[in-house]
């Protein structure tokens, strides 16, 4: 499923856990109801296009790590682990309207290296598909990039590559952003930036999941519109899910929240998107772990924040 890490296994597993434990099985199940019908009456608002083209970035990695912002919005796949990857990261969301857009992949040495290694390898490809259901056989190579042969030559702690492609898209959300204020002129943007994950973190931490899937509307509404779900395939995924998690319940324990500490506040979008992510593994700070029979598992939940026109409170963007 490539919409934007959904609301539904995150969710329901926070509030098994808590709900359980401090209102009862009953409450439990009234408010796994209650996410339930938030999100069928968020899918209700899912915009429909006559057209449905689809842009995707495939990459292949070894020997290094990076990560990507498409449109200087950071992708919230990563592939900033040592191992070799290899994935592909759906871009209508990062798609503000058509026209120009801009790929930059950051490039970093392994863990551990001092250098981008000289048997470092990236391979890059944007991808287009006319219609979202086309076969892969149907999709073309937009354009591509790689790492230069003499990478590893160059005695590099980072690398920056650049790849701009034409996209034409139905849909135009740019103004949402051209309206937001600037975070950067704000004198204690850190403090509001941090209160605002602390928010979150609480929410989870009370298992307040109908709460916290309110508070990602925003932007989990903008993948599922963008990437052109429909409402009975998000439903069908949300059962399975759910079953999933029903089935799992006995078998998880141990269920600990992230603190917000130890992070990098960085800004993106000219300064009007925010994010806090580990200092280290650039990973989510909104990061769930349990233990269950097969070892330890978890979820994360990306938050990119930025404050509307008019607002004064920090949003999910």
């Amino acid at each position: 499923m490539y919409y934007n890490k959904l609301l539904t296994a995150l969710f329901l597993i926070v509030t098994m856990n808590s709900c359980a434990q401090e209102k009862g099985k009953q409450n439990k199940k009234v408010m796994e109801k209650e996410i339930v019908e938030f999100q069928s009456r968020m899918y209700d608002k899912i915009k429909k296009f006559d057209k449905r083209p689809l842009y995707s970035l495939q990459v292949n990695k070894n020997n290094c790590r990076g990560l990507v912002l498409c449109n200087d919005i950071p992708h919230w796949l990563t592939f900033y682990e040592n191992y070799g990857e290899s994935m592909s990261l759906y871009l209508n969301n990062y798609i503000p309207k058509s026209g120009t857009q801009m790929i930059i992949v950051q490039v970093f040495p392994k863990e551990g290296e001092e250098y981008i290694a000289a048997n470092a390898d990236l391979d890059l490809k944007v991808w287009y598909a006319a219609d979202k259901d086309e076969g892969v056989d149907a999709h073309r190579v937009l354009a591509s990039a790689e790492l230069p042969e003499d990478i590893g030559d160059r005695k590099l702690k980072y690398f920056e590559i650049k790849i701009p492609f034409k996209a034409r898209v139905p849909f135009d959300f740019s103004k949402d952003l051209e309206n937001a204020q600037a975070l950067k002129n704000i004198a204690d943007i850190e403090q509001k930036v941090v209160k605002k994950y602390q928010q979150l973190k609480e929410l989870l931490v009370k298992g307040d999941g109908l709460s916290f899937a309110k508070e990602f509307e925003y932007s989990d509404l903008k993948s599922c519109t963008y990437l052109y779900a429909n409402k009975a395939e998000l439903i069908a995924v949300d059962k399975r899910d759910n079953a999933d998690i029903n089935r799992a319940r006995l078998d998880v324990k141990n269920r600990r929240v992230h603190p917000i500490a130890n992070y990098e506040m960085v800004f993106f979008a000219g300064g009007k998107l925010v994010l806090l992510r580990t200092a280290k593994g650039k990973k989510d700070m909104l990061r769930l772990e349990y233990d269950t029979e097969a070892g330890t598992d978890g979820d994360e939940k990306p938050a990119i924040l930025y404050l509307p026109a008019g607002s004064t409170e920090l949003k999910v963007w």
